[in-house]
């Protein structure tokens, strides 16, 4: 039950942590003129993430000193570019996000392969029954179109100039559209499987997680 407390703890935590950073992030872009070095950190925030994340799941300590090194010197030498073009840099970074889970949902769809949804429902409930598989598969095409919408309406409002409207539509209009896609999706599934075994949000962000820890003890060492 600790745990349990804990890890509940821990995901709201995150979530308000979340909600501060879009915030601040919204602020950052709107007003970045008057204040661009607070932006310019902002903005690295993301890749600061993403690349912790991927240095604790190598193991191999030569690589991840030699990344770590090359990203430092990266900002060092860009950071006048980054000061004065670091909306630029959150458009890159929800753009190419939504462009990137587009892809890693949909080339699961191609030819044979297990779709990633069923994947995710194979780790939580083991062996699927013909129509979960079925429907699993369907799940995956409308999170690959979804996340496609999402890079293209980011595109079109970013390159077209409305820098506070995209700011809205990426900061906080797309942390809400996942959520609703993730209600929709249990709601959807409540009708099309009334008799499956129920899985909320929380459960499947446990099966992604799962799946991406197997992936890394899989990968070469």
């Amino acid at each position: 039950m600790k745990s349990a407390s804990r890890r509940e703890t821990a995901w709201g935590i995150a979530v308000v942590l979340a909600v501060i950073f879009a915030i601040a992030a919204h602020v950052a872009i709107v007003e970045g003129f008057h204040q661009p070095l607070f932006g310019a950190w902002l903005s690295l925030v993301p890749l600061a993430g993403l690349l912790a994340s991927a240095v604790r799941r190598w193991r191999r300590p030569r690589a991840m000193l030699v990344a770590a090194i090359t990203a430092v010197a990266a900002v060092w030498l860009g950071w006048p570019l980054i000061e004065h073009h670091f909306a630029s840099m959150f458009f890159a970074e929800h753009a190419g996000a939504n462009l990137v889970l587009a892809i890693v949902f949909g080339h699961t769809l191609l030819g044979n392969r297990e779709a990633l949804c069923t994947r995710f429902a194979r780790l939580l409930h083991g062996t699927l029954p013909a129509e979960v598989e079925r429907y699993t598969r369907q799940v995956t095409a409308a999170w690959t179109i979804f996340f496609a919408v999402m890079f293209v309406l980011s595109c079109a409002l970013y390159l077209g100039g409305d820098l506070a409207a995209w700011s809205l539509f990426a900061n906080i209009a797309s942390p809400v559209l996942v959520a609703a896609m993730f209600v929709v999706e249990y709601l959807v599934r409540y009708r099309v499987l009334p008799n499956w075994e129920r899985t909320g949000v929380l459960g499947g962000i446990r099966a992604f997680a799962r799946h991406f820890a197997a992936a890394q003890l899989e990968a070469p060492r």
